[in-house]
């Protein structure tokens, strides 16, 4: 007789990126507002469900990254993806910028 395949627990969100998807989720909730279209002419708009554009306005964790993109895409921001992972935007590649510059004096 053979087992049933072991399932895995579903994955815990961190508090932190739980939040961080809910705020994402208020920010297109307003741009969609702000353009006065409602959730169905935007999930039609960005070729994605409608149930996976509200997971994504609700703060949910499923939402793939091509289907953020193509919501960014159907509220005409995809171009602000850019700045994501900007390297002048983090942190991490200034300080190293500092170093090099103080090792060079």
């Amino acid at each position: 007789m053979t087992r049933p395949p072991l399932r895995r627990p579903p994955k815990h969100t961190p508090v932190l990126v739980q939040t961080a998807l809910e705020r994402l989720g208020e920010r297109v909730i307003k741009a969609r507002k702000l353009r006065g279209i409602t959730q169905e002419q935007l999930a039609r708009l960005s070729d994605v469900s409608l149930s996976t554009l509200r997971t994504l306005e609700n703060g949910g964790d499923g939402v793939s990254t091509g289907n953020l993109l193509k919501v960014l895409q159907g509220l005409r921001l995809l171009g602000q993806i850019e700045d994501l992972l900007a390297p002048q935007n983090d942190p991490e590649v200034v300080a190293f910028a500092n170093r090099q510059l103080e090792d060079r004096r």
